[in-house]
């Protein structure tokens, strides 16, 4: 009785929820690209979880388009995307309305005859606020409360907000306030948000400023205190006279800096994992603190620059077009996420400058409250542990278990005796006593355990032996660490021929606050001395520079102060003692055509280094006619070594009226010899390089530049230099047409290496760009072709439980064992069911693939010859759209390439994205007689380390619209498709379901307020594969919808779900094809209301529901009241 006249309550009000529910304010549309700008909505829309995908249904790269979330505009190329899917969460509407604290009816002229004039202490009303009254504000705040009989209570809120102006004629403002919710994902999430914010709040005058938030620290004025520091605080400046500024900050760091080296793989494009300081890999990189350099110059980051890197996992790839080979010395300068203790740091500043003298002080001070630990909370033996280390970090290891209660979603052990030892032993004994531990790799054969298997929760470790393994129960500690560095610098100009400079540091550097065991080794200082002296100033402009370096073993600065490539420009091994450096530059200049440089450095650490070296360049242009030349010589002596390294770079080139010229010359020799035996040392190397290029056009437009490189790399063998390899390389970059109508672009390097120990190798990087429109659009077409190599990672993770609607993930016990397994999470289907987030793992295991990718799309629009009769006229009515986009990565095995984005079977393929989609229109987006056919084709491969998974579909669609009427809309909707997955070793997780709908739709409008629907959904499912599973669908729903002339809307909807299964529903197949409902009677209802507060506020309520016939209703409802400023 209660159940039927729910359901006839349900029909009465019109509501409805469809079967897959999304959170209230999601947002799917399908958008017609018009123009380049896309008015996606009304309102502001949230930046969190923002999709836009192509009408293939992939995910369109956010380098190929720009979003203004404030105004809710797109802007993207039309020529390319005529037609894109949105996917994104709204904010509510605000109608810009203008209020006034005064009735304007009641106001009238200044006259002495006024009968009646407006009081404030009469007629007063309640008027709206108006906030930041005189600023510029762009944003939102978000409060609400999400509760239900199937989930706890679960605050929501968001604030997005920039503000900027005047505060008063002197004062400005400037503000960027963010502050979400995680954002969700489906293949993992950003763990800490805070790393990848940008929030401040600054005040300005002519005079000062202070600016709170997430602040950039830099110096660039020290040689000693260079750095760049991305911290959460304060920072304080001010301009006391002409003469004299000062700085003052205090902030909490974001991070840690560090650097990580290493050697390209040839033809490796990457990605390549970036460890921290400790050899950490599970690291979050903070972003924007990136900097790469490859053999000591600077790349730069983006899409169409060098490399791009993912801050979450901590990998970075290298573009096509920026070939990688074994001869590069890549280094990554970072700041990453360091949480161990709370780090203030303070950095101030004081500058004075006037005419020919300036002096500048700085301090810089980083330190760990050592009382304040976050994520390691210290025992009192664990510090007596760091006490007794002092700096000698392998000490710092401490037992990592501890008692624990009992709980399904942590992996624990229980302690039990093998072989006369306790050891750990998992469990899911609720009854044992049981202990959260933590094990660490300590290297293999210094360890007792082993890595059993990874669960959906973690990996379990299991006892092997004494020294049988790699791991055992300890954990690394960290010690809390204190910097302190001082700084004065002058400079003093006493004629404008000569200037003369001098910097002084100190350095208070201890790397373990617990301890005070090496105490002795924490302070140090540097100086520097320079001077620069005009000698002549005629045709020929000589000068001079002499610089003295002094500094003490173990000096410590924030970041590197010397060339990126100091140690290996010196043959710098590990050098001890206090250095020494004296160096003197020769300058001479003519008519800015010809610049001489000869420089001599002496460089000496006091306990194991001594060498001098010479350095030549040049630069000279005869008319069209350049040249460069670089060239140094060292001669350095160790302990045990005496080296000669020479270095040489010559560069010429020609300019023609239309075209150019060149040919370059590089070589290395860095002879080691023991002084022991006269010998080569292993690590003495030889390498010749030889390059010519011609090239033609204007290279910032159209050009073409064609290019032949030839390289030979020595190494030491039987004491003599022995070619080991040689490699050949031949390219081409071009931009060959760009104009209105046509843009072709084509890049290509392709490498043979020829090894003398190892099996020869073959590498090519291409890219071709093609875009082309044809009778006046009436043909559109866009290419993009790529291939390179690299490699993919068997990428790990594990679910972790959160609060309930805050996840994307579901588990179900579908053995009713008690333990979560990877074959029992489900990407939920309603809110409330979705408690489980999936954290990818940082990727340490990884194929060599060869990749290879293909973008094809092809419009005909003949929609120009609307105005034509005949032939041309009917023709108009069509329009046709095809898109292909395939990304395949196949094992990289041979001397072969992967040419053919095509092949895309064979176990040779280890990761694939294939998407095909056609449609073919009659009377596009008219509503009269209109006709749609689809026809879209997809298939994915993923490794994991559970296995590789391969997804499979297909679909034929036919769509009809037609307005029966003024009142009534007719839609009706076709479908045949199937879906297959296959993985490798969850069997029960298998299908091939093919899947018939169809879809008929009446709407009545009855104006454009009022808007009510009913419809028809049957749809048929069968599994052709183990079970033969089989489900029988039919739905009938009603909805309705409001919206008033004041943007108040009401949305309401029901439905009923009749399903007829055949097979277990407890099994991920049956979970997939009931998509989350049960068998039998289900019931979805769904109501929202936003309502219009005032210009600022808006309030949304909305309330959802569902019930099965062997199940009691659920309900869930949400409350969230917002601000649009």
């Amino acid at each position: 009785m209660i159940k039927n006249f729910f359901c006839v309550l349900c029909f009465l009000i019109g509501v409805v929820a469809y079967a897959q529910t999304k959170p209230k304010e999601f947002r799917l549309k399908k958008i017609q690209v018009k123009k380049d700008t896309v008015q996606i909505d009304s309102v502001s829309i949230n930046p969190t979880n923002f999709k836009l995908l192509s009408k293939e249904g992939s995910l369109i790269n956010p380098s190929n388009y720009k979003v203004n979330f404030g105004l809710s505009q797109l802007i993207i190329d039309k020529e390319k995307y005529s037609e894109i899917t949105v996917e994104y969460y709204r904010y509510p509407e605000f109608i810009t309305k203008e209020y006034s604290p005064f009735d304007k009816r009641l106001i009238v002229e200044n006259t002495k005859n006024t009968g009646k004039l407006y009081s404030e202490t009469t007629n007063k009303k309640t008027s709206d606020v108006r906030f930041f009254d005189g600023l510029t504000t762009q944003g939102f705040i978000t409060r609400g409360v999400t509760g239900g009989n199937n989930q706890n209570a679960v605050t929501n809120s968001s604030l997005d907000l920039t503000i900027s102006g005047k505060l008063s004629d002197k004062v400005g403002i400037r503000a960027n306030i963010f502050d979400t919710n995680i954002p969700l994902q489906q293949n993992g999430y950003s763990q800490k948000i805070t790393d990848f914010d940008r929030i401040f709040v600054e005040l300005y005058s002519k005079n000062w400023r202070v600016k709170g938030g997430d602040v950039s620290l830099e110096n660039n004025d020290s040689y000693f205190l260079n750095f760049n520091k991305q911290v959460s605080g304060v920072e304080v400046g001010a301009n006391l006279s002409e003469s004299t500024n000062v700085l003052a900050s205090g902030a909490i760091v974001r991070g840690r800096f560090s650097s990580f080296n290493f050697v390209g793989v040839e033809g490796n494009q990457g990605p390549y994992k970036i460890f921290g300081s400790n050899n950490e890999s599970g690291i979050i990189i903070v972003s924007g603190s990136d900097k790469v350099f490859v053999n000591g110059v600077l790349l730069q980051r983006g899409e169409n620059k060098d490399y791009t890197i993912d801050y979450n996992l901590a990998e970075i790839r290298f573009n096509t077009a920026y070939p990688i080979t074994n001869d590069m010395r890549i280094r990554i300068e970072f700041q990453y996420s360091d949480r161990n203790y709370t780090r203030f740091i303070t950095y101030e500043k004081a500058q004075y400058k006037k005419d020919n003298f300036s002096i500048a002080g700085y301090f810089y001070n980083e330190n760990d409250a050592k009382s304040q630990p976050i994520q390691q909370a210290l025992t009192d033996a664990q510090k007596q542990i760091l006490a007794n280390a002092g700096n000698d970090i392998t000490k710092m290891m401490a037992p990592s278990f501890f008692a624990d209660e009992f709980s399904v979603n942590r992996i624990q052990y229980k302690k039990t005796i093998i072989s006369g030892n306790e050891v750990f032993e998992y469990t899911t004994n609720e009854n044992d006593e049981v202990f959260s531990v933590i094990f660490s790799n300590v290297g293999a054969g210094k360890g007792d355990y082993v890595v059993d298997k990874t669960i959906a929760i973690g990996t379990i470790y299991k006892y092997l032996g004494k020294n049988q393994g790699g791991y055992n129960p300890v954990v690394q500690l960290v010690a809390p660490s204190k910097l302190q560095v001082a700084v004065v610098n002058s400079k003093y100009s006493p004629s404008d021929k000569t200037t003369i400079q001098a910097e002084l540091a100190f350095s208070d550097n201890d790397v373990n606050l617990f301890s005070n065991i090496d105490d002795s080794k924490n302070k140090r200082i540097a100086t520097k001395i320079g001077w620069n002296q005009r000698l002549l100033d005629k045709d020929w402009k000589i000068t001079s520079d002499v610089n003295y370096k002094f500094i003490e073993n173990n000096f410590q600065t924030v970041q590197r102060f010397q060339a990126v490539e100091f140690n290996r420009n010196w043959n710098l091994d590990s050098p001890t003692g206090d250095q020494h450096e004296i160096g003197t530059v020769l300058t001479a200049q003519k008519n800015k055509k010809t610049t001489i440089s000869y420089g001599f450095h002496h460089l000496k650490f006091s306990n194991n280094f001594s060498g001098s070296k010479h350095t030549l360049q040049s630069k000279v242009k005869f008319d069209s006619t350049s040249v460069w030349v670089n060239g140094s010589w060292l001669k350095n002596s160790t302990n045990t070594r005496k080296d000669n390294f020479f270095r040489g770079q010559s560069k010429v080139e020609h300019s023609f009226e239309k075209s150019w010229l060149g040919g370059f010359v590089n070589f290395e020799t860095n002879e080691k010899k023991e002084t022991s035996t006269n010998n080569f040392d292993i690590t003495s190397h030889q390498f010749k390089e030889y390059e010519g290029y011609y090239g033609i056009g204007d290279s910032t437009k159209v050009f073409a530049k064609f290019g032949v490189n030839y390289r030979t790399n020595d190494s030491i063998k039987s004491n003599a230099f022995t070619q080991i390899n040689n490699r050949k390389t031949f390219y081409i970059n071009s931009k060959i047409i760009q104009n209105t109508t046509t843009n072709l672009s084509l890049y290509a390097n392709y490498r043979f290496t020829e090894n003398r120990l190892a099996d020869n190798e073959t590498t090519l990087n291409s890219r071709i760009l093609y875009n082309q429109r044809f009778f006046k659009n009436l043909l559109t077409l866009g290419t993009a072709y790529e291939t390179s190599s690299g490699n993919i990672a068997r990428q790990d993770f594990i679910y972790v439980k959160t609060e309930p609607g805050q996840g994307y993930y579901t588990w179900i016990d579908y053995n009713n064992d008690g333990e979560q397994q990877f074959n029992e999470f489900e990407i939920a289907q309603f809110q409330d069911q979705a408690t489980y987030l999936r954290i990818a793992l940082p990727n340490i295991r990884f194929l060599a693939t060869q990749r290879v990718k293909w973008k094809q799309s092809i419009t005909l629009n003949p929609k120009q010859w609307g105005s034509k009769k005949g032939f041309k006229k009917t023709l108009s009515h069509f329009y046709n759209q095809t898109y292909v986009t395939i990304d395949n990565e196949r094992l990289r095995a041979g001397s072969g390439f992967n040419w053919n984005p095509f092949n895309t079977s064979g176990d040779g393929v280890l990761g694939l994205n294939f998407n095909f989609r056609n449609s073919f229109y009659f009377n596009r987006n008219l509503q009269n007689y209109s006709w749609t056919y689809t026809f879209g084709k997809s298939q994915n491969k993923q490794q994991f380390s559970v296995g590789n998974q391969e997804g499979n579909s297909f679909i034929h669609q036919l769509e009809f619209q037609h307005k029966l009427t003024k009142f009534w809309l007719f839609e009706t909707k076709a479908s045949v498709g199937e879906n297959k997955l296959k993985t490798e070793n969850l069997a029960n997780r298998n299908y091939e379901i093919s899947v018939k709908e169809l879809q008929p739709k009446f709407t009545f409008i009855y104006n454009k307020d009022h808007r009510f629907s009913v419809s028809y959904h049957y749809k048929n499912k069968e599994n052709n594969m183990l079970n033969f599973e089989k489900l029988q669908q039919q739905k009938i729903g009603l909805s309705y919808f409001f919206i008033s002339s004041k943007k108040n809307q009401i949305s309401a909807d029901t439905a009923m779900f009749l399903n007829d299964f055949t097979g277990n529903s407890n099994s991920p197949v049956g979970y997939q094809m009931l998509e989350g409902l049960q068998i039998g009677r289900n019931y979805t209802w769904n109501l929202q209301l936003n309502q219009k507060l005032t210009s600022v506020l808006n309030l949304s309520v909305s309330y959802l529901g569902r019930k099965s016939t062997n199940s009691s209703a659920i309900h869930t409802g949400t409350v969230q009241l917002k601000a649009i400023f």
